[in-house]
């Protein structure tokens, strides 16, 4: 006969079970073992499917496999168990902008319509969640008319994020900008954010991200150290610094440490891809004179994602 407390304890153990797979699924997944953290997650699905957690864990994996409609379908699940839930929504709203990105041009506006009544039921959702003002605002600025976007919706956004956070406005202004490829009002509107707030991560990084692009490698270098300053783990700031390093051809033996402790650790959905972690592990080989890792690290780059244009491109460089 069981004792009162063994049973409680066996009644208790599948719910702790449950847990730890579901972190141990987490990690597949942080590790880029994406098939691997699939078939976790799907598992996990199949004896909780009433867990819509779960389901958007398996709608993010399969969107890293490139598996666009098994992604929207178990997002759309997670939608239906908890209808009330804006990350839900948000989550919803990217797999079908992958979706649509991936499909032909008549099935495409459809796609995109769906993109933007997911981000707009969000909005309604949470009106003051950022992330997904931003979404909404990127989409607003990249689809036309008839696929829901609009350059007057845009503004009312921008208007809407810098009366939510003022530091975001210059950010959600400086988006604009670099749409329309005004690229000295969008850098002003990214200084101004770092002069009005010295001590925000965001605003450091945010600047030292746009100098990268611009290829103002000096200037990317010393906003990356600022932000780093201010959050020394940020793994997005490391790469923004060890990308400037490379282009600029210093420290290089540094920062390939730094790049390869990166693939082979984890990376969470705010980090940097490991498409890109290894694409620049490929350019600073490149900057070293070694071809053959250099190449091994682009063809890894493009494993993670087939389209990837700057491994593409690194690649060419070799031919």
């Amino acid at each position: 006969m069981k004792t009162p407390a063994l049973v409680v304890f066996l009644a208790l153990f599948p719910s702790f079970q449950s847990d730890a797979n579901l972190d141990e699924a987490i990690e597949f997944y942080g590790k880029g073992k994406y098939s691997q953290a699939v078939n976790m997650f799907q598992k996990l699905a199949d004896a909780s499917p009433s867990k819509p957690e779960i389901r958007i864990w398996l709608g993010k994996s399969y969107l890293k496999i490139r598996e666009w409609d098994k992604a929207v379908r178990e997002m759309e699940k997670a939608v239906q168990l908890q209808p009330s839930n804006a990350r839900y929504h948000l989550w919803l709203g990217r797999a079908c902008g992958d979706r649509a990105s991936h499909s032909n041009f008549l099935k495409a506006p459809g796609w995109a319509r769906r993109v933007v009544r997911e981000f707009e039921t969000a909005r309604k959702l949470a009106p003051e969640d950022l992330d997904v003002r931003f979404d909404l605002l990127e989409f607003y600025l990249e689809a036309p008319g008839f696929m829901g976007g609009g350059k007057d919706k845009a503004e009312a956004e921008v208007k809407a994020i810098a009366g939510l956070s003022s530091e975001k406005g210059y950010v959600a202004r400086a988006t604009v900008y670099s749409k329309n490829k005004k690229w000295d009002m969008a850098r002003k509107e990214l200084q101004q954010a770092v002069l009005d707030y010295p001590q925000s991560f965001s605003a450091c990084k945010d600047l030292a991200d746009f100098l990268l692009d611009r290829n103002d490698f000096e200037g990317a270098l010393g906003y990356a150290k600022k932000a780093l300053l201010l959050e020394s783990q940020s793994k997005r700031a490391r790469l923004i610094a060890a990308a400037a390093k490379i282009r600029l051809k210093t420290d290089l033996d540094e920062v390939a440490e730094t790049l390869r402790d990166f693939a082979a650790g984890s990376l969470s959905d705010g980090d940097p891809s490991f498409e890109e972690v290894y694409y620049w592990l490929g350019e600073c080989f490149l900057a070293k004179g070694d071809k053959v890792k250099a190449l091994e690290s682009f063809k890894s780059a493009l494993a993670f994602n087939p389209e990837f244009g700057r491994a593409k491109d690194g690649l060419s460089k070799l031919n």
